[in-house]
């Protein structure tokens, strides 16, 4: 798997947090990477960690940890960071290959109906911007209408305020759209997924040690998250089986 190129602008991004934590992102970050290079990918994992720990959270790097995990046959931990790449950055192709690469070294395997096309497509629309794109697109779409606004409440008397008028509703329109865009996009981050990182496990009928095996699954394959307790999570699978699983077996996106 290919290795980020984007360094250059995590370094940039990461910058401010690294002048007030005192964390050297730009060196873990170029260090991670050479020993990517070299092949050594236990320790380019225990830079690119180090940036995490310290909050350094980017697509880039997400991803850099998804190959290092993914060239060590760490399955699990792999799908998890390319996930979590994929939300902060759902249109970038490496990320999308390699999540889809990465699945076809799972041990379970779900065959689903495929979707109507339009379906798909809506489907593929509503992630296709993140959440920061979404939260400055409604901003920006704001700062529009209100100039809109005030340019229709100075030119009401004259011919161009049909214009005028036109171009406000429109962008209220798209305001209002954006505003359902921004809504439906927090909601299904609300709905939290789990990855299995550990080789198997044993999912339960209830969240009680002892309690009968419904099924097993393997290192990598992801659920939803349908409820909670201190230790345990009800998960259910694609094809919709669902049962309770220790936490610490999971990881979250």
């Amino acid at each position: 798997m290919r290795i980020s190129l984007r360094v250059q602008i995590l370094i940039a991004i990461l910058m401010p947090v690294n002048l007030a934590w005192g964390v050297d992102f730009e060196r873990l970050m170029l260090s991670g990477n050479e020993y990517y290079e070299q092949g050594d990918f236990d320790a380019a994992i225990l830079e690119y960690e180090q940036v995490l720990a310290a909050d350094g959270v980017s697509a880039s790097l997400h991803y850099n940890l998804g190959c290092a995990y993914f060239n060590k046959k760490v399955y699990g931990k792999a799908i998890l960071h390319f996930e979590k790449a994929r939300q902060l950055d759902p249109r970038d192709s490496d990320i999308l290959h390699n999540l889809e690469f990465g699945k076809l070294f799972l041990k379970d395997r779900f065959e689903l109906p495929k979707p109507m096309p339009l379906v798909a497509w809506f489907s593929d629309l509503r992630q296709s911007l993140s959440l920061a794109e979404l939260r400055f697109l409604e901003k920006l779409l704001f700062c529009i209408l209100i100039i809109f606004v005030i340019i229709y409440r100075f030119n009401r008397a004259r011919q161009i305020s049909r214009v005028i008028r036109g171009a406000t509703f429109s962008a209220g329109l798209l305001f209002l759209f954006s505003g359902g865009w921004l809504i439906d996009r927090v909601t299904a981050l609300e709905e939290k997924q789990a990855v299995l990182l550990v080789k198997e496990a044993n999912i339960s009928s209830a969240p009680i040690p002892g309690s009968s095996t419904l099924f097993v699954i393997h290192e990598g394959t992801s659920a939803q998250i349908l409820d909670a307790t201190d230790t345990w999570y009800e998960i259910r699978l694609a094809d919709g089986k669902t049962g309770w699983i220790k936490n610490e077996a999971v990881g979250i996106f």
